[in-house]
């Protein structure tokens, strides 16, 4: 069974995609570029190089592509802001659960279908086990709050988000929706790359953000190579 990564495009940057081969899957949607390699299916959400803002991304025809290339689980890797100052930059999250009101997500626009959404429970636990095994220490619970990007969020909108949230990111949550539609597991992976804006003494600029996103590299190669373990493992 295939297993399903959605990531950022820092992924290329890890050594680990050096085998395998690049498809042009065929969706409704578009063609979507997918990194294949031993048993996994790989798609760099923002684009080969990055360049595709998070408002942009094409959710559904990425989704759809995982799933005709039938991938059986999915786990989707989001750099995230904390919330709350005890989540500190560098930490690695599963979340249990998401916010997203803020954006129609759907495969269903021509009936009613009433989709119970959510991370896959049993899932999340197996990716817990891998990530524990390779002596990473994830905070395995917590509330992903999805906003639309692609700007941070106003130190008003973060006191607000922050009364049902952990962790603010723009990706993971759409992405999850979409894949209980199609009935595939999927959990997440978030590692916080900032405290978010108004959070924490340092202010938050781009600059900043990227320089730790550099600086977690490690971490997020280290949880790719244990999450990918788990394709083998099938």
């Amino acid at each position: 069974m295939m297993l399903g990564i959605l990531g950022g495009t820092s992924f290329h940057e890890t050594g680990l995609l050096t085998d395998g081969e690049e498809r042009l899957v065929e969706t409704p949607m578009g063609a979507v570029r997918v990194h294949c390699a031993g048993g996994l299916a790989l798609i760099a959400r923002h684009g080969r190089e990055g360049r595709t803002p998070p408002h942009s991304i094409d959710h559904h025809a990425h989704l759809t592509a995982l799933a005709r290339l039938g991938a059986g689980r999915i786990v989707s890797f989001g750099s995230v802001g904390s919330l709350k100052p005890e989540l500190p930059p560098g930490t690695l999250l599963v979340p249990d659960d998401y916010f997203a009101p803020f954006r129609v997500v759907t495969f269903h626009h021509d009936r009613i279908r009433f989709t119970v959404p959510g991370f896959d429970p049993d899932w999340r636990g197996r990716v817990i086990d891998a990530l524990r095994g390779a002596e990473l220490r994830p905070v395995t619970a917590g509330v992903y709050v999805e906003t639309l990007g692609p700007r941070f969020e106003t130190p008003a909108e973060v006191r607000w988000l922050a009364t049902v949230g952990d962790v603010v990111g723009m990706t993971c949550a759409a992405e999850a929706t979409l894949a209980r539609e199609l009935e595939i597991p999927l959990a997440a992976v978030c590692m916080v790359d900032n405290f978010a804006h108004g959070i924490g003494a340092e202010p938050l600029t781009g600059k900043a953000f990227r320089r730790s996103v550099r600086e977690n590299r490690d971490t997020v190669a280290r949880a790719f190579r244990a999450v990918a373990a788990l394709a083998t493992a099938e």
